[in-house]
């Protein structure tokens, strides 16, 4: 066997290890809150030993900083790249609220353990990132459909409006309150009806 082979194995390894522990350790959070959370309880979920978690994260508080970043890290991406399809501007308004449903959905135990608070100050910092990332691509959108005439208010109202309204706070009010499943539907209305000339 040559030493890249070997290398490369010992990487791929390293970074199967680093997700079975990131994954762990959001588990564990999301079980347990950071107050109650037990490095030996990441440690067993993950399948490795306490000194191999030590090795990933000297502390609790970098071990969550760590998952909870790599995971928002992969929202960012997929929120970033995302851009309204062609057509009217009612579509690209449930383009949006679409893109904030699926963000939701399947970041939810991401966004629920970010939202709960009791994290060290580093999860206030992701949350507000993942925040500035969503405002951008709100304010983008809003500026566009002005662009084009769309809207009935002003540019910098209707940002503020569809912020407000797509917040993840929002998003697990609606659907666990009276709108639950329709709470996409319900949010696409308000925002068309709101904005749109």
């Amino acid at each position: 066997m040559s030493g890249r082979y070997i290398q490369r194995e010992r990487a791929k390894a390293t970074e199967r290890t680093a997700a079975a522990i990131q994954a762990a350790a959001l588990r564990e959070l999301s079980l347990r809150g950071y107050r109650d959370l037990r490095l030996e309880d990441v440690a067993r979920r993950a399948r490795v030993a306490r000194r191999t978690l030590y090795l990933h994260a000297p502390s609790k508080e970098r071990l969550v900083e760590r998952a909870l970043r790599g995971r928002a890290e992969g929202l960012v991406r997929r929120v970033e790249r995302w851009r309204p399809g062609a057509g009217s501007a009612q579509d690209v308004i449930d383009d949006l609220v679409a893109l904030h449903a699926r963000s939701y959905r399947t970041e939810k135990g991401l966004l629920d353990t970010l939202l709960d608070g009791g994290l060290p100050r580093s999860g206030a910092i992701i949350l507000r990132e993942l925040d500035g990332v969503r405002l951008d691509i709100i304010s983008r959108t809003m500026a566009d459909l002005a662009r084009g005439g769309a809207l009935r208010i002003r540019t910098a109202e209707a940002t503020a409006l569809a912020h407000a309204l797509l917040a993840y706070p929002a998003w697990r009010v609606a659907l666990t309150g009276p709108a639950g499943r329709r709470a996409q539907r319900v949010l696409t209305g308000a925002l068309r009806t709101s904005l749109l000339a």
